[in-house]
């Protein structure tokens, strides 16, 4: 009996050093974090202020409410439609009584659009209720509408404003959720702002378009600074606000704090979003190369003190792989957009091989020459991003007859 007593004691003497051990490596873990590496990343992700001027959000989350569902056929962002405004064309009196109940809503929306301050200043759980984005994605069949209607000149302004906002969007916006709406929805522009040119080639470009008509700064827009930055902003908010942190299977919640800590996993995805800022990564942009997101090891000793938070930072960190391809794409088909007004502003004598010739070099060389094909009719360039192979992995836009 006092022999087993004495074994029984030596397991739990053994026992109790194990747990002490685990205790204080918890505890090393706990006290270096964040690391100085992290530190910085913090910092580097911190938003800049609210610039001056209104502020689109409020308005996006107060649009009139849709009058039901959005007409078939009128979804300009339809891959399989030949052109926007050709769907419009084909019953013009339908599709004009039919879109008629949605313009207070599309209006709005591209009040917001066109908004040069795009922020969500709520904090806590309300920062999850999103707003309804697609009326956004649907203003080019407005745009469609008004031009096919004879308003050739209003509709061209009007798409290059949503063009403009679409761009701010995907440069610098509220989420990165935006941001790639931003890309989708310059996208759609693009592609009827050409279309526009192509069929009323005599119209003077608006005032509103010549922005458009500019090379674009790779660097300033080929990054996914501010849309990580918005990101973590967003993370920041919502994180801390979750209301069962540890999920199911992994303990119960009342260990929460033992096995989970927001700050470390807000510490960790810093660390790997600071990658798409700073000089390196406005480099690497203006070379058409993507930034990939930090895979920064993780400490053998954050396995130990966050277990849960290194669980979730697992699932999380291939998420985000394929959009610095995307962001770049966007800048292709800023390129492209600029090109086909650059040549359409140019003399009249001029063939479109003699414009695309006569186009500056960084417009249209660079590190992703566009391509004129289709003998002068149209002006494509590739891309990369695994989003873009249902595209067949380019943009095209189509050039005016000369």
């Amino acid at each position: 009996m006092a022999t087993f007593t004495r074994v029984l004691s030596r397991l739990f003497l053994v026992l109790l050093l194990l747990l002490a051990v685990l205790a204080a490596i918890w505890a090393y873990g706990r006290l270096t974090s964040p690391t100085a590496a992290q530190r910085e990343a913090i910092a580097l992700m911190q938003s800049p202020p609210v610039g001056e001027g209104e502020n689109g959000f409020p308005t996006m989350l107060a649009l009139p409410k849709a009058p039901g569902p959005f007409p078939p056929g009128m979804n300009c962002g339809n891959p399989t439609q030949p052109s926007c405004i050709d769907a419009i064309e084909a019953a013009s009196e339908a599709h004009a009584a039919a879109l008629g109940p949605f313009r207070p809503q599309l209006e709005a929306a591209a009040r917001a659009l066109h908004a040069p301050v795009f922020r969500d200043l709520r904090t806590g759980t309300g920062v999850n209720d999103l707003p309804a984005y697609a009326p956004v994605t649907q203003l080019d069949s407005l745009r469609a509408l008004d031009f096919a209607a004879g308003d050739t000149l209003g509709a061209l302004s009007a798409a290059c404003a949503d063009a403009i906002g679409a761009a701010r969007w995907a440069r610098d916006p509220n989420t990165l959720l935006e941001g790639m709406l931003g890309i989708a929805t310059f996208r759609q522009h693009a592609a009827l702002i050409a279309d526009m040119r192509r069929r009323a080639p005599m119209d003077a470009l608006p005032p509103g378009c010549a922005a458009l008509a500019e090379i674009p700064d790779a660097a300033a827009e080929g990054t996914l600074c501010g849309a990580m930055r918005g990101e973590y902003r967003w993370l920041s908010e919502i994180l801390p606000a979750a209301n069962d942190p540890i999920p199911a299977g992994s303990g119960p919640q009342w260990m929460a704090p033992l096995l989970h800590d927001v700050d470390w996993l807000l510490a960790r995805t810093a660390e790997r979003f600071a990658t798409t800022c700073g000089s390196a990564a406005e480099a690497m942009a203006s070379e058409d190369r993507p930034v990939d997101f930090a895979r920064v090891e993780r400490r053998w000793v954050d396995r130990v003190a966050f277990p849960v938070s290194v669980m979730l930072d697992e699932i999380a960190e291939p998420a985000f792989f394929d959009y610095p391809e995307r962001q770049l794409d966007f800048v292709a088909q800023r390129r492209l957009l600029a090109a086909v007004l650059q040549m359409d502003a140019m003399a009249s004598t001029l063939s479109n091989a003699e414009r695309f010739a006569a186009l500056p070099a960084a417009l249209r060389d660079g590190p992703r020459p566009l391509v004129l094909e289709d003998n002068g009719a149209s002006l494509s360039v590739p891309l990369r991003s695994k989003r873009s192979a249902a595209d067949d992995g380019e943009a095209r836009l189509p050039l005016p007859e000369r």
